[in-house]
């Protein structure tokens, strides 16, 4: 006949304690999830804008992007002088 363990006295006392607790537990999450957070996600900030927003900003992007392009692509080119 195989050997099995007996459940402790400690065990079965604290069985109803931690169901209580567990009960408890699941309570207070569930009401923290209800709970209301206001939160503030405005974007202005009064001021004249971001960096990002101006056009010349674009315009000087554009232009290094295009002076990029041609450098990599005349690279190892040689000019032949008739």
């Amino acid at each position: 006949m195989p050997m099995t363990k007996k459940p402790s006295r400690i065990s079965w006392a604290l069985a109803p304690l931690l169901v209580v607790f567990q009960t408890l537990a699941g309570s207070v999450l569930a009401v923290a999830q209800d709970a209301e957070i206001k939160v503030n996600i405005g974007t202005d900030s009064g001021g004249g804008g971001a960096w990002y927003q101006a056009w010349w900003v674009w315009v000087l992007v554009g232009l290094f992007a295009l002076i990029v392009i041609i450098a990599i692509t005349q690279r190892g080119r040689t000019v032949v002088k008739g």
